[in-house]
Parts: C-alpha cells; structure tokens; sequence
C-alpha cells in the first residue's frame, strides 16, 4: 500500500512540474495595456514580477515602459509593434505584429502568444517610428536591459524615450 501511495505521489508531482504549476503565478489569466488604463513600476523589469511563479496577474510575452524625451515623463497615447524586415534589405519592412497600446503610466505589455524572435521593437507615435537596430533574441522584457540608472551589458542605450517622436 505505502509503495502505491508514493508512486500515486510521485506521477502527481511530476504531471504538476511538468504542466508548469509551480508556485502561484497567473499565467493563465490575460493581461493587455490600454491606452486608457494606468499600470504600475514605469521603468521597471515588469517579467520579474509577471512570470511563472510569481503572484502578478498574466505572464508577459512583451513588455516595457517608454518615456518622453526628460527620460523621466512617462509617453502615452502611442503603441508597440514588432517589426519583420527583409534578411537581404534592412530598410524594408516585410510584417508588422498586431500593435500593443501604451497605458497611461508609459508601459506596454501583453500575456498573449507572440513569435518575438527576429524581430524589431518599434515604437509608433502621431505617425512616427522608432525602431531598435537589432532584433529581439532571448527576451523581449524591454526594460530588462532599458532601464534608467544603468547601462545595460548588452549595450543598451538606456531608458526607450521619444528621441525622434515629437
């Protein structure tokens, strides 16, 4: 009986851990920035909280904060897409990712599915773009490496601002 017992545990355990239920985190629970709502932590790594394991409400697959040019004023009213270019071409533009709104308090997220690999971040504003010059690889947790007080060793340039949005 007890050998049942803990090989009943052990096949519980295991189908738990391998299905991704350890600790508390939401990542079954949808989370989307508006351009109407106001969120928390601007300028903050947001996939610290909002991963696996943690009691934040969704799992981010994209997420970070953008400022006005001060670098301290949170931008709003623009959104975040994730740019395809042409391998053979830089400057052509081949897909553009369904655009993620930026909230009131400058950050942008979402818990949805999205193929970030390879791509470009792009902010879009009153018509205007700012891209980053190098695809997306191993996270796209913007603030990971954009974050105000630091440079990042990946070489970031700091904090994502207006730098050309007017």
């Amino acid at each position: 009986m007890q050998i049942v017992l803990k090989i009943s545990c052990f096949i519980i355990v295991s189908v738990l851990v391998s299905c991704g239920h350890q600790g508390t985190g939401k990542c079954t629970e949808t989370n989307i920035s508006t351009k109407t709502r106001a969120s928390h932590n601007g300028g903050r790594d947001c996939a610290r909280c909002h991963q696996q394991g943690n009691d934040a409400r969704g799992c981010f697959t994209v997420c970070g904060t953008v400022f006005k040019s001060d670098l301290s004023t949170p931008m709003s009213d623009a959104v975040m897409v994730l740019l395809s270019r042409d391998v053979n071409d830089w400057t052509k533009i081949t897909g553009v990712s369904k655009p993620i709104p930026v909230d009131k308090t400058g950050n942008f997220y979402t818990t949805e599915s999205i193929d970030f690999v390879g791509k470009y971040p792009a902010i879009i504003k009153n018509g205007d773009t700012i891209a980053m010059s190098s695809p997306l690889d191993a996270t796209a947790s913007c603030n990971s490496c954009h974050s105000s007080g630091k440079e990042s060793q990946l070489g970031s340039q700091g904090v994502i601002y207006d730098n050309i949005i007017k």
